[in-house]
């Protein structure tokens, strides 16, 4: 795919896309941006420093309601595991001013099975995706984990199935035939070129969003990311994907459509990861704090140069 357009990628970190100082006018609309939460009361292993989640969810808590937000995205991961650890959490986002809305990761369902259906509502989410429209823009949040390994318990039918489509994709040598990542079904496929053209009908700009990375490809990828990009490439409405699970950032830059892999709050003991987001006509401006950098995307046009 990369040969068959310009590409740009780079992993690791955030980059900025533009190195304009920022422009004066007030925005559109702001709101609050975190990923991989990822608590459990468990030790610490490696950079994961479980314990600390609790008290950097409460200093980017504080912080965001110093702004006026219309929400705040949590964009998966909110746990590690223990469905008990959902609760662990919960007088921390009491004490959030702006509406929370969250994408599913696959640690959200690190849980026992008789648990694992409670998810989606554990985190006020009637499916794991949907919707929203706001001053213009098309919000859409997309369930990377509906087809996966780990979201229904084992044995079932739609387990077995995830379990031989990875096998499937390992015998291929895909880079993403990881357990830990998996797919959105065939039926949500439909429905989000359903979102795109009703935003492009609509004259709106569509933002996508959700838990794991379809570019740049690699381990951490979604199972059909050749189809989704495709997908977002056709519907020029649609201007970003904004995604974690990849704790170390991320950014890829498709013929002006960008991909963009959010700093996981979870990793190292003392450094934060969370940002506020100024949505205008023409551009996104993410003001980063702790290890999420600051940057700019600017919005493709409508008509492809």
């Amino acid at each position: 795919m990369q040969t068959r357009r310009k590409f740009l990628a780079t992993a690791g970190s955030t980059i900025a896309v533009t190195s304009t100082a920022k422009a004066a006018g007030t925005p559109l609309l702001s709101f609050g941006l975190m990923a991989d939460c990822q608590y459990a009361d468990a030790e610490t292993r490696g950079s994961r420093f479980y314990r600390e989640s609790p008290r950097k969810l409460a200093e980017a808590v504080d912080e965001l309601n110093r702004r006026e937000l219309a929400f705040t995205f949590h964009l998966g991961d909110f746990i590690d595991r223990d469905f008990e650890s959902f609760d662990d959490l919960a007088p921390i986002m009491e004490k959030l001013k702006s509406p929370l809305r969250h994408a599913l990761g696959n640690h959200d369902f690190d849980v026992a099975d008789e648990f694992k259906a409670q998810v989606p509502g554990k985190l006020g989410l009637e499916r794991g995706y949907y919707s929203f429209r706001r001053a213009g823009f098309h919000f859409i949040v997309i369930d990377t984990t509906e087809i996966s390994p780990y979201r229904n318990p084992a044995s079932t039918a739609q387990d077995k199935a995830a379990e031989a489509e990875l096998g499937k994709l390992k015998s291929a040598g895909s880079l993403a035939a990881k357990p830990s990542n998996g797919r959105p079904g065939d039926d949500q496929i439909a429905w989000l070129e359903g979102e795109l053209i009703a935003a492009k009908a609509a004259n709106q700009t569509a933002l996508v969003f959700g838990h794991h990375p379809i570019l740049p490809f690699a381990g951490h990828s979604i199972w059909n990311a050749t189809a989704l990009d495709e997908i977002l490439q056709k519907h020029r409405a649609a201007k970003l994907y904004i995604n974690g699970h990849n704790h170390a950032g991320g950014y890829a830059n498709a013929d002006g459509f960008h991909y963009l892999t959010l700093d996981g709050m979870l990793e190292t003991k003392d450094q934060n990861a969370f940002a506020v987001v100024d949505l205008y006509s023409d551009r996104l401006e993410l003001t980063g704090f702790g290890r999420q950098e600051s940057q700019t995307l600017e919005f493709r046009t409508l008509i492809q140069a």
